[in-house]
């Protein structure tokens, strides 16, 4: 970890460089821009809004803004993963041209999709202000969670698709199914209220991060109120500890990637 820091801050010029250059990449590549990242996440509580409230009447009040806190969170989450899961193979030339450490690759994306998952936070704050509060300063927190969440599957990920180029397809169908594992579309209660559902299922929902990061995220900008710290200081817990382990395999592997490229 000290490690990682260290690199970090040595090559912090390279990481803003990047940052604006993959800010102003991703907004030139589409007409409208950065509009995209306002209208993508929009057009998709529109979809799911009228299957699930129209179509089978089910949802509560103001579901349009509970579905909108839990796309947006999971989109920014979903484009980091795959981004993070490309990062070695879209870097080919510059690793084999510079001598920056391998794992810079790995934290420019989550950063760049966590700036524009908060425009659209910040457009959720601005519909529904009522909710806001000195509360809402911790929407920090779940969003931090998110990069660094990212950024330790992608250390695994990164080298999977280095010696599996396949690797990213997979992840793209894991990424659309975990959408319905999170609670985007429910609360997570009427997973853990059901009947139906066997308790080792509920077990391992619960140990699904991005429930708890999703969650926090409903607490903060949909309901008002203030996250259940206990189950993000765990997940917090937890990721920095597979974070050391994929840190250790990242380290051990990454001096054989530019043969591999």
């Amino acid at each position: 970890m000290l490690r990682l820091s260290k690199d970090i801050w040595e090559n912090r010029h390279v990481l803003r460089s990047q940052f604006y250059v993959n800010i102003k990449t991703t907004v030139a590549t589409t007409k409208l821009g950065m509009l995209w990242w306002i209208l993508d996440p929009l057009f998709l509580m529109l979809i799911y809004y009228f299957v699930v409230k129209v179509i089978f009447n089910r949802g509560g009040e103001n579901f349009h803004l509970f579905l909108l806190c839990g796309l947006v969170t999971y989109q920014s989450f979903s484009r980091s993963i795959s981004l993070c899961t490309s990062a070695l193979t879209r870097s080919e030339g510059l690793i084999k041209q510079a001598s920056l450490p391998m794992v810079i690759y790995l934290v420019i994306s989550p950063l760049v999709q966590a700036f524009f998952g908060m425009i659209g936070l910040i457009i959720i704050m601005i519909w529904n202000y009522h909710a806001l509060g000195l509360h809402t300063l911790s929407i920090v927190v779940p969003v931090f969670l998110t990069i660094i969440i990212s950024f330790t599957a992608g250390l695994f990920l990164s080298i999977f698709e280095v010696y599996i180029r396949d690797t990213g397809r997979f992840i793209t169908y894991i990424l659309r199914f975990g959408l319905y594992l999170c609670p985007v579309l429910y609360s997570p209660d009427r997973i853990y209220e059901s009947q139906s559902i066997p308790e080792y299922a509920k077990t391992l929902y619960s140990l699904n991060p991005m429930v708890h990061v999703i969650t926090a995220v409903h607490d903060l900008l949909f309901y008002g109120k203030m996250f259940d710290p206990v189950p993000i200081l765990i997940v917090f817990a937890f990721v920095l500890v597979i974070m050391q382990f994929g840190l250790f395999f990242f380290r051990r592997v990454s001096p054989y990637v530019p043969k591999l490229l």
